[in-house]
């Protein structure tokens, strides 16, 4: 956290993100330097009531990444809202987080955005969401625009089978076309946790799948984070396949994920990434600094 100015049962502003910079290269074509800023400005009040705000660097809705020789120093609001929350669940309303919680890889990317409401139902047996908004225009510098139209829907439902198993289930509209998806999960009591996900677009028959790892490694005086995960999705998928959060490419595609502090009780941070897709190999290899 960079910065939280509160007293006991008063309003507090909060102030998080993050910077990190990347190497990127691919087989066909040529290597380049980017970076990426993201900035998490908040307003907390004493009734529950908050107020959230996502600037970032990037133009596009799953990247949030500036090229540094192209000049193209995009930054954009990419979230801006208001949320209600108590333990019965939570409302947000205005350009919202596509996601209430975890990331999953087919879920839409965190850098992403849907201009609209959010509403969540905690229950004991799990967490019922539902999201109407726009989802049409891509391009950052208009996810705070007011929405012209809602042709987005979200009806979710997550729980826990038991301490070891979570899953989700979805139906949306979005893009014009209908969608259901379905995750199940399995977590150790090590925290290794495994992954299975299906997207199924209703419209044009077609299907993504991923399959999915994530644990801390000892390797060292420090952990190391590990992710690694197979994907395959249909190209009839459509445009909704390029905006979920570990989207490579359409056929098989493979990825590998590590990342760790550098020092103990340091805000830096070093990751690399390795993917193989469609006949194409990309690496990558960076460090972020944590103002958190």
């Amino acid at each position: 956290m960079l910065f939280a100015a509160s007293a006991p049962g008063q309003a507090q502003f909060l102030l998080d993100g993050d910077l990190s910079v990347r190497y990127d290269d691919t087989s066909k074509s040529d290597g380049r330097g980017q970076y990426r800023l993201r900035v998490l400005p908040s307003y907390e009040f004493d009734n529950g009531v908050s107020l959230h705000a996502f600037l970032a660097t990037g133009d596009e809705y799953d990247s949030a990444y500036n090229t540094i020789d192209q000049n193209d120093d995009e930054f954009h609001v990419r979230h801006l809202f208001a949320r209600f929350e108590n333990e019965r669940g939570k409302l947000e309303l205005g350009a919202i987080p596509p996601y209430k919680g975890r990331v999953s890889s087919t879920g839409l990317s965190k850098e992403g955005w849907v201009k609209g409401l959010r509403g969540v139902l905690r229950q004991n047996s799990g967490d019922f969401e539902i999201v109407l908004g726009e989802l049409d225009d891509l391009r950052a510098q208009d996810a705070i625009s007011l929405p012209a139209k809602v042709n987005y829907v979200e009806v979710e439902y997550s729980g826990r089978l038991n301490d070891l198993w979570s899953f989700e289930v979805s139906v949306d509209r979005m893009l014009q076309d209908n969608f259901l998806r379905g995750e199940l999960r399995y977590e150790t009591a090590a925290g290794v946790a495994y992954a299975l996900e299906a997207v199924r677009n209703a419209s044009e028959n077609a299907n993504k799948f991923v399959v999915s790892m994530e644990r801390s490694l000892t390797i060292g005086p420090r952990p190391i984070d590990w992710f690694i995960y197979y994907a395959y999705a249909e190209a009839a998928f459509g445009p909704r396949a390029e905006l979920t959060e570990d989207f490579l490419d359409f056929g098989h595609a493979f990825a590998m994920e590590f990342s760790g502090a550098i020092a103990d009780s340091s805000r830096w941070a070093w990751f690399t990434k390795a993917e193989v897709y469609e006949n194409r190999v990309r690496g990558q290899l960076g460090l972020e600094f944590d103002f958190r």
